[in-house]
């Protein structure tokens, strides 16, 4: 299992707390937690949470973040990816939540209906899911997921249906049709 996670919300020192409020960007990393998914699907939901929580809290994100910083500084030239995240070795779904960013806009012509965070890295791990919360304050989430054809077909065929596919009914869309004439003289 794979938890994107805020690393500045989880930064403590007092040397770099100070830093973040004048950095601008994303600072993130992830946690990796190797876990059997028969051991999953045996234990209650709220066992799971806490392999979670206990998974993220573990960490020492000073100085997690301090290497990742270094390490990005030594090899800058270099593209570098984790075998996690690009679904080598045990299969991997990374998991991200944008619930606590703000993703009610109006661009211009009216209330978003839709807005997520879009991955275009073709095949890298099992399946990226990424957690939004609905345009409009209702509560209810969305998940964006890109993954593997065979997981695909796991998650369509669960019996609970708690994944629908979206689709332009389901959020409620209006065809327009715009008809251009065009004058060839």
């Amino acid at each position: 299992m794979l938890w994107w996670v805020d690393g500045r919300r989880r930064i403590t020192s007092p040397e770099l707390v100070p830093a973040m409020r004048s950095y601008f960007g994303n600072v993130t990393t992830y946690v990796v937690e190797e876990a059997a998914v028969e051991e999953i699907q045996r234990k209650p939901l709220a066992e799971v949470a806490a392999m979670v929580r206990e998974a993220i809290t573990s960490i020492d994100y000073d100085e997690h973040i301090q290497e990742l910083v270094d390490r990005v500084e030594e090899h800058k030239k270099q593209k570098i990816v984790e075998k996690a995240a690009v679904g080598l070795g045990s299969p991997t779904v990374n998991q991200t939540v944008f619930a606590s960013f703000p993703l009610d806009m109006d661009f211009g012509f009216g209330q978003a209906t839709l807005a997520m965070p879009v991955w275009h890295h073709g095949r890298l791990a099992s399946g990226n899911l990424a957690v939004g919360t609905w345009p409009g304050g209702d509560g209810s989430w969305i998940v964006n997921a890109y993954v593997w054809p065979r997981l695909a077909a796991a998650l369509e065929s669960d019996g609970q249906c708690i994944f629908k596919p979206v689709t332009a009914e389901y959020l409620q869309f209006e065809a327009t049709i715009f008809t251009i004439q065009h004058t060839i003289n």
